[in-house]
Order: structure tokens, then C-alpha cells, then sequence
């Protein structure tokens, strides 16, 4: 049978002009929100797990305590292929301008090209996949974050952060989204420890009117931050206005007047946040971090 994990609560905020949907999987909070199934139906050997890590490389959780895994314990299995899908039921009056992101932090720890991960998406229920690592430009997809590599090994938490828009307009309108993660090995035993992944973020953003996103509009430092960040236009606008959302969609600075000040975070606790861009020529959003 299929596995059924519950997650984290979302968020919901909406306005006249524009709204968000944004919510978080922590593997944390047993709240009925959203779903990941781990398929042991049709593979009765899937190894991936919900749990407390307990290797050498992965002896924690990016935010304690759990994670999703290639097995809590053991090293990964030779000729194995297994997956769990994440489904997203998206929200929003969707016409305007529309963005959705795929976020979150991952270690792997493979023998390279041999075994690796793959990330897909599905907007047709699973009928066709796309691959997001190997097709985004194929489609538009932008990176966030550096473009990461599903192979080899990263030792220290990486993170993944890819902007989907094309998703919701390119290739054509979906209510519900699809997320595969595979992990496949080859018939060579390595006893390596596999792919843990943790902090899932989906974010969906919609506009009443027709703007342009351009998320190289700013550039922000420090990333982490702890007393202060600064917001950079990389292109002068006559107007600008920034606003910083938590992951409950609260808004926690809005300026409509912003004309490159320092934003003072110093009690701002530590978690991770999203900044929103509005110049003369769209809007920008970038997601930032609070350490102190």
C-alpha cells in the first residue's frame, strides 16, 4: 500500500491586486495539510524514510529532528530505484502574473554518475513528467540558488531553488502539481549513505495585473543576515517598494517608499524569509535567512 505522510500547515494571504500561497514541510508537525507518498506498492523495497537520521554523514535534520531519506539507518541498495511524489494542490484566481518555487536543502552522498536523484514535475496527474534539473531550459526554469548536482557527494546542507513560473503559464494551467524525487543506483555496493532532503518550501504567487517578474532586479546581503539587510536594484527605478513575508504569509516590513536603506532584522527571529521587489520594470522575490 502507499504510504501517507502528513505535514506542515500552510498559509494563506490574499489582497485585492495580488495574494500568496505558501506553505512548509518540516516532517515536524503532524497537521493534515499536504501529502508525500512513498510508493510501496509497486516497489516493496522503497527506501525512502521519514525519521531521525542515524549515519555518519547524515547524523541530523537541516531543523531538527526528522528529514525525508534513502533509509534512516543503512547505506542504500544496490539496483534500486525509489521515489516518493509531493502533491501540491495549488491556490489563487490565476490570469495575472503567476510564480510558483520549489525550495528546500538537501546532503547526498553517492557514488558519482552511478547513483543519483532526480526531481520531476508532473501538471497532467502523472501522465508525462518533466525534469526539472535537466529541462529547465528547455522551459524557462530559473535558479535561485546555485543549479546543485544530484550525484556525488555534499557533505554540508546544499540548497535547491528553482522558480517554476513556466509551469503555471508556458506549459499550460494545472490545479494540482505533481513533485517525483527518485534516488537510483547502479548493481556496484559503495555503502554510501544515499540523499536525505528536508525544509520543503512551495510558494505561489499571483498578480490582479500583468507584471513582470525579474528576480535579477536585486541582489541582497548579508545571506545569512543578523542585525541588517541591504536590498541592491541592479537597474534604477523611480519608484520602489520592498516587503518581507514569514512563512505564515505575515507581513513584516512594507515600505512603499524604499529608497535603499538598511532593514534592521535584529529582532526579527531566525528562520528563513521572503523578500518582494516592486520597480519601473516588475518585480523581483528572493528568500533570505536570519541567524543570530
Amino acid at each position: 500500500m502507499k504510504k501517507l505522510f502528513i505535514l506542515i500547515p500552510l498559509a494563506i494571504m490574499a489582497s485585492p491586486s495580488f495574494g500568496q500561497f505558501i506553505w512548509e514541510i518540516t516532517f515536524e508537525d503532524p497537521s493534515p495539510v499536504e501529502r508525500i507518498f512513498i510508493d510501496t506498492a509497486s516497489n516493496p523495497n522503497n527506501v525512502w524514510q521519514i525519521g531521525i537520521p542515524h549515519k555518519t554523514m547524515f547524523n541530523s535534520a537541516h531543523s531538527p529532528t526528522h528529514a525525508i531519506m534513502t533509509d534512516t539507518l543503512n547505506p542504500y541498495p544496490v539496483n534500486d530505484t525509489s521515489r516518493f511524489v509531493i502533491t501540491h494542490v495549488r491556490q489563487g484566481p490565476w490570469g495575472g502574473n503567476e510564480s510558483l518555487l520549489l525550495d528546500f536543502y538537501f546532503k547526498i552522498n553517492t557514488d558519482s554518475l552511478s547513483d543519483y536523484g532526480t526531481v520531476e514535475a508532473s501538471i497532467d496527474h502523472g501522465a508525462s513528467w518533466i525534469n526539472l534539473m535537466t529541462q529547465d531550459s528547455v522551459y524557462g526554469f530559473a535558479w535561485l540558488a546555485q543549479k546543485p548536482v544530484l550525484t556525488g557527494t555534499k557533505t554540508s546542507w546544499t540548497h535547491y531553488s528553482e522558480e517554476l513560473s513556466p509551469l503555471t503559464y508556458a506549459v499550460g494551467y494545472s490545479d494540482t502539481l505533481l513533485f517525483r524525487f527518485t534516488f537510483i543506483s547502479d548493481n556496484i555496493q559503495t555503502n554510501k549513505e544515499g540523499w536525505i532532503i528536508d525544509d520543503f518550501l512551495f510558494h505561489d504567487y499571483w498578480e490582479g495585473i500583468n507584471e513582470v517578474q525579474n528576480d535579477n532586479l536585486i541582489s541582497v546581503s548579508p545571506d545569512p543576515a543578523s542585525n541588517y539587510i541591504l536590498v541592491s536594484a541592479n537597474k534604477f527605478s523611480s519608484s520602489q517598494r520592498v516587503q518581507i513575508f514569514n512563512f505564515t504569509g505575515q507581513v513584516l516590513y512594507n515600505n512603499s517608499n524604499f529608497k535603499g536603506e538598511k532593514i534592521d532584522i535584529h529582532s526579527v527571529p531566525d528562520g528563513i524569509y521572503l523578500i518582494k521587489y516592486y520597480g519601473d520594470s516588475g518585480f523581483a522575490l528572493h528568500k533570505f535567512e536570519v541567524h543570530h
